[in-house]
C-alpha cells in the first residue's frame, strides 16, 4: 500500500494503517486488527521484529544478537545497547543454571567490553538474589530492544493516542480563552473557546458607602465592622480556612479578628515598630509581618514569635509572603529593583533582579511562578521552582500605572489567565502564552482599578476593587 493520505500529502498509507492496528490492539480489537492486516498487506510488526520476538520466545538470545547486527537501520550505539541487554539474559540464564564459569566468561569478554550500562552491571548482583519470571525478563528485554530499532521497524505502543494527545494540547495552547478542564476537549471538532469562557460580564455591583460595603439587591450584607486600627488599614487577608481575618494598619500594628463574632483575638508588632504587611503563614498557624525596622517577623497565633534567621535588609520591605509549602519566604523592599527569595530549610537567599521598582507581587496556586508588577507599567512572570535559577518567563504590557499601586493576580484554569487592576478604569485579562497584548479589556468601573481577585474554586468570576468605591463581580457573559 503506496503513497499518501490527507490534503497536504503529508501522511503514509502503511504508516497509518500500522498504528490504526496498533490502536485496535490497545483497545481489545485483536480480531478487527487481523482483520485489518489481511485485507491491507500490510503487517504491523517488521519480518524482523517478527522474527526477533519468536526467537526470544524461545530464548534463542544468540539468534536475536545476530538479528539485531543484521539490522541496518540500528544506530552504532543503539546496537552496542540492544547486545547487551540480550547478552544480560545469556549471562542470566548460566547463573540459573549454576555455569559461574561462562557467566563470568560473557560479563568479562563480551558485555563489559561494549562500554555501556555501566549502572547495569553494578545491578546485576540483585538480578541473582532476586531474580525476575522468565515472563517478566521477556517482557523486559523484547520492550528495550524494540525501543531502539527504528521506526519504520516497529509503531511506537500507543502511537496514535499520543498524536491525538498532542494535537488537542496543541489546540488548547493556541486558544486565547481556554479556561476549563481538559475533559471538556474532543475529537469530533476543532477546539476553540469563546470569550465567554472568561469572566467579561459585571454580574454584581457592591456599592461603597464612606467605609462600609453594601450590595445592591440585598444579596450581601454587612455582617461585622472591624474597628480599632488607629491608622488606614493597607492589608486585609482572610486566613486558610476562611474563619478568620487578620488587618495590617500603616505603619501600626497587625490584628487578627474571628470572622464569627467580628472581635479582635490577637494582636501582633514589636513595641515602637510599626507594620507595613503581613501574611498568613502557608498552613494559617501563624503570621508574618514585614515591619519598618526593615526586618520580617513570624509569630505563633498565640503571639508568641517565632525564631527567624533573616536578618536586617538593607531596604524598607513592602511586602511579604510564603510559599504553601513553608519553604520559601518572598520579599520586596521598596527602593531597590529586587525581590528576596529566603530558603527557611537552607537558610540561603536568592535576590531576583528586576526592571523597575516592585509596586506589587503574587504567587501562584502551585508556588512554582511569582507575578511581579512594576512602575515601569509592565507585569513580569518569573519562574521560581526552585529546581534552577529564577528566570523571567513572560512579559505583560497594556494597562497603565502612573501613581498608584496596581495589584494584578493569577487565574482561571491551571492559572493560565493573569488579570490586573489599571489607572484607566478598566481590568486587563492576558492569556499566559500570549504575550502579545491582552485577550479581553472589561470596562465599567468609574476610577482606577487598584486591585483584582479570581476565585480559586469558581473559574469564571472574577472580582474587582475600584477607587470609584465599588467592587465588582465579573461572570460570564452568556447572552
Amino acid at each position: 500500500m503506496d503513497g499518501t493520505i490527507g490534503s497536504k500529502g503529508l501522511v503514509k498509507k502503511t504508516e497509518l494503517v500500522r498504528i490504526i492496528t496498533d490502536a485496535l490492539i490497545s483497545l481489545g480489537f485483536n480480531g478487527i486488527a487481523t482483520d485489518l492486516q489481511n485485507q491491507s498487506g500490510v503487517n504491523l510488526l517488521d519480518p524482523t521484529i517478527r522474527h526477533f520476538l519468536d526467537e526470544a520466545k524461545r530464548k534463542e538470545w544468540n539468534s536475536c544478537i545476530k538479528l539485531v547486527q543484521e539490522e541496518e537501520g540500528l544506530q552504532v550505539r543503539d546496537e552496542k545497547v540492544a547486545r547487551f541487554l540480550l547478552l544480560e539474559q545469556i549471562f542470566l540464564d548460566f547463573l540459573k543454571d549454576d555455569n559461574l564459569d561462562d557467566a563470568l566468561k560473557t560479563l568479562q569478554e563480551e558485555m563489559t567490553p561494549l562500554g555501556v550500562k555501566r549502572r547495569r552491571l553494578e545491578k546485576l548482583p540483585s538480578k541473582f538474589v532476586f531474580p525476575d519470571s522468565d515472563e517478566e525478563r521477556f517482557t523486559e528485554v523484547t520492550r528495550k530492544v524494540q525501543k531502539l530499532f527504528p521506526p519504520a521497524a516497529i509503531v511506537p505502543e500507543g502511537r496514535l493516542v499520543r498524536l491525538l494527545e498532542e494535537s488537542l494540547y496543541h489546540q488548547m495552547r493556541d486558544c486565547d480563552y481556554h479556561n476549563a478542564p481538559d475533559t471538556d476537549m474532543s475529537l469530533c471538532f476543532d477546539h476553540c473557546c469563546w470569550k465567554s469562557k472568561i469572566p467579561s460580564k459585571t454580574v454584581q455591583t457592591l456599592v461603597g458607602h464612606t467605609d462600609e460595603i453594601n450590595a445592591e439587591g440585598g444579596e450581601f450584607s454587612m455582617k461585622h465592622r472591624l474597628e480599632g486600627h488607629e491608622k488606614p488599614v493597607v492589608v486585609v487577608l482572610w486566613s486558610p480556612d476562611d474563619q478568620q481575618v487578620i488587618t495590617c494598619g500603616e505603619n501600626e500594628v497587625i490584628k487578627r479578628w474571628d470572622v464569627g463574632s467580628g472581635q479582635c483575638v490577637q494582636t501582633y508588632g514589636r513595641v515602637d515598630v510599626g507594620s507595613i504587611s503581613c501574611r498568613w503563614l502557608h498552613d494559617g498557624s501563624g503570621i508574618i509581618g514585614a515591619m519598618a525596622d526593615r526586618r520580617i517577623y513570624l509569630w505563633n497565633l498565640d503571639g508568641t514569635e517565632i525564631e527567624h534567621e533573616q536578618g536586617q535588609r538593607g531596604q524598607k520591605i513592602y511586602d511579604v509572603a510564603m510559599t504553601s509549602d513553608g519553604k520559601w519566604l518572598v520579599s520586596v523592599g521598596r527602593e531597590q529593583n529586587e525581590i528576596s527569595l529566603f530558603d527557611r530549610v537552607t537558610r540561603g537567599e536568592t535576590v531576583i533582579q528586576v526592571e523597575g521598582m516592585v509596586t506589587s507581587f503574587s504567587l501562584s496556586r502551585d508556588d512554582k511562578y511569582l507575578l511581579v508588577n512594576l512602575i515601569t507599567q509592565e507585569i513580569h512572570v518569573w519562574m521560581i521552582d526552585g529546581r534552577r535559577e529564577p528566570r523571567r518567563v513572560y512579559k505583560f504590557s497594556g494597562h497603565k500605572r502612573n501613581r498608584f499601586v496596581i495589584r494584578s493576580c493569577f487565574g482561571g484554569y491551571d492559572d493560565n489567565f493573569i488579570a490586573s487592576g489599571s489607572e484607566d478604569t478598566q481590568v486587563y485579562i492576558w492569556h499566559t502564552d500570549f504575550e502579545t497584548g491582552p485577550c479581553c479589556v472589561l470596562p465599567g468601573h468609574g476610577g482606577a482599578v487598584n486591585c483584582v481577585s479570581w476565585n480559586p474554586a469558581d473559574l469564571h468570576m472574577l472580582a474587582s476593587a475600584s477607587d470609584d468605591k465599588t467592587i465588582r463581580i465579573w461572570g460570564l457573559d452568556l447572552e
